[in-house]
């Protein structure tokens, strides 16, 4: 935003500064350090989450790399919008927490990023639901060759769990061992069914999970 850039050799502490490049790297958060001892600044975590969505298209066909380039610029901008492309229609979406907000949003793109006009899409709420009671019935899946049958059935994860989960402290990434013990020590998982975890989801991180509860097969 400033007129122009400098030069400097260094900032003293107590300064605000604008680096320049950096929007290659860092799309949204980050920390930049020369010390090797530094402690990266901790991602914010908002209460809400970008669950309207809107597809923005250009009245010009002309003016789609401004579309793009005024999209990354507003993604930049506003650490909650996500803004990303539909691979199966191709089209541009913007997501936001609310109705207002993907207004102002669009308004930025329109006036300060795009600089161009804009077809705007009615806005889209995302369907989520979750698991608050045990499955009334099992679910059954057959293979295609008839031989393999998988039952399954969802039961709600302890609300502790699932923020355990969401923080890191048990995940995909952690050694299984060392997930078993948590799970049976801290929240009363049998350790053979902790021991079978399968998957995360969604994405492989989010706080849902598989587990295999087979015996002799």
């Amino acid at each position: 935003m400033a007129g122009k850039y400098e030069s400097v050799p260094e900032v003293p502490c107590g300064n605000t500064v604008a680096l320049v490049g950096i929007d290659k790297f860092l799309m949204k958060q980050g920390t930049i350090t020369t010390a090797d001892d530094a402690h990266n600044i901790k991602m914010m975590k908002f209460t809400v989450s970008p669950v309207v969505r809107v597809a923005v298209s250009v009245q010009n066909v002309n003016d789609i790399q401004k579309l793009t380039e005024g999209l990354k610029k507003l993604s930049k901008s506003d650490p909650m919008v996500q803004c990303h492309t539909n691979e199966k229609t191709g089209e541009h979406i913007i997501a936001g927490c609310g109705e207002l907000h993907v207004e102002i949003c669009l308004k930025d793109l329109e006036d300060d990023f795009a600089k161009c006009p804009i077809k705007k899409g009615d806005p889209i709420v995302s369907y989520k639901e979750t698991v608050t009671e045990v499955s009334s019935q099992v679910n059954l899946s057959k293979s295609a060759n008839k031989h393999n049958r998988v039952f399954c059935k969802a039961s709600p994860l302890d609300e502790s769990l699932s923020l355990a989960i969401e923080d890191g402290l048990i995940g995909p990434r952690v050694d299984p061992k060392e997930r078993t013990r948590i799970l049976a020590e801290q929240f009363d998982w049998d350790r053979q069914d902790a021991h079978k975890l399968w998957c995360f989801g969604p994405e492989t991180t989010g706080p849902n999970c598989v587990v295999n509860l087979t015996q002799g097969v």
